[in-house]
């Protein structure tokens, strides 16, 4: 065999070529079942794969349709939602309204009450003080208008009236 650079012989190659297809058919009948198995398996692998990114394309797809939905329906739904918020706050500002209401007319009764019995323990305390004036000035009146013998008087009438009854 020259190494010159010249091209070799069908010859020269006849016996590695034979020699590869022994190895090939050797190998193939040591390796056959488990190539096969192996082969098979990782057929199934890539089948499983290939389903399962099929459904989640079609999951992201019917995600990504149902957003499309709903990003359709954001502004109709803002509004809904406005509605239900400025409806709470309505029945609720009238809620208490009606709360205040209530308390005001409470208030108003308690006052009304209050303002009655004031008066009735004014009207009571100023009758006791025109009758306590009146008799003051009765008693002056008495005073300056009785005399001497009218005093004997009384106590002659009072003592004849303590000893009849006694």
């Amino acid at each position: 065999m020259e190494h010159g650079g010249g091209h070799a012989s069908i010859a020269e190659l006849f016996w590695p070529a034979v020699n590869f297809t022994l190895f090939v058919v050797v190998v193939a009948r040591a390796l056959g079942g488990p190539l096969r198995e192996f082969f098979r398996a990782r057929t199934e692998r890539l089948r499983d794969a290939l389903a399962a990114g099929a459904r989640a394309r079609q999951e992201a797809e019917a995600l990504r349709a149902r957003l499309a939905r709903e990003i359709v329906d954001l502004p109709a739904q803002r509004e809904r939602l406005k509605a239900d918020l400025l409806a709470a706050a309505e029945a609720e500002r009238a809620k208490l309204a009606a709360a205040a209401e209530r308390a005001a007319e409470r208030i108003r009764t308690d006052a009304r009450l209050l303002a009655e019995q004031e008066l009735v323990a004014a009207r009571e305390a100023l009758r006791a003080e025109v009758i306590a004036e009146a008799i003051r000035e009765a008693s002056a009146v008495v005073r300056a208008a009785l005399r001497p013998e009218d005093q004997q008087r009384f106590l002659h009438d009072f003592a004849a009236a303590a000893g009849a009854a006694a």
